[in-house]
């Protein structure tokens, strides 16, 4: 009779029951998430901006720090929000997004704040994909970005001990 360990046991069982989406990430370095620091450098846009993020794994999706947010309705159907989003070198870019959804965020002051939800491309250390983000006018907070989980799910893992430990470089992004 063999006998098995606890660990290989747990292991075995968490393979079966990660969905399929979780178990493989979306990194260019294969298979295995990345390990990055709590805080990193962020690159954001098809222009590739760089900005102060911190990756935030009790946040459900990511905020960007945009200032001039103005939300329209674009022939008469779909919500647009145009903005400005300031790097860290205070290169500005100007946006003209479609409006995915609108979310309700609590305020740290009490009540809640009506927030639009666009999609952008992220890198960090690396990793690159399209993050879901809501605009937020971050001026008083530490960081121009909050990267959350919906990102951050099989792609990174967050060393809360550490900050700017990204290795590798975002690709050159393209022009817009």
């Amino acid at each position: 009779m063999k006998i098995i360990s606890v660990t290989s046991l747990l292991a075995a069982l968490m393979v079966c029951l990660v969905p399929q989406s979780f178990a493989e990430p979306k990194t260019k370095r294969g298979s295995d998430p990345l390990i990055l620091g709590y805080i990193e450098d962020a690159h954001v846009g098809k222009l590739g901006l760089t900005m102060k993020a911190k990756l935030d794994t009790g946040a459900d999706t990511s905020s960007l720090y945009a200032r001039n947010i103005r939300v329209y309705k674009k022939s008469g159907k779909n919500s647009w929000v145009k903005f400005r989003v300031i790097g860290k070198n205070g290169r500005s870019i100007r946006y003209d997004q479609n409006v995915v959804s609108f979310v309700a965020i609590k305020l740290k002051t009490g009540g809640t704040q009506r927030r639009p939800v666009i999609y952008l491309p992220l890198c960090v250390g690396g990793v690159s994909g399209l993050a879901e983000f809501t605009l937020a006018d971050r001026e008083n907070f530490d960081y121009q970005i909050l990267i959350g989980r919906e990102f951050l799910a099989s792609r990174i893992i967050v060393d809360s001990a550490h900050t700017f430990a990204a290795e590798e470089p975002c690709e050159p992004a393209g022009r817009e």
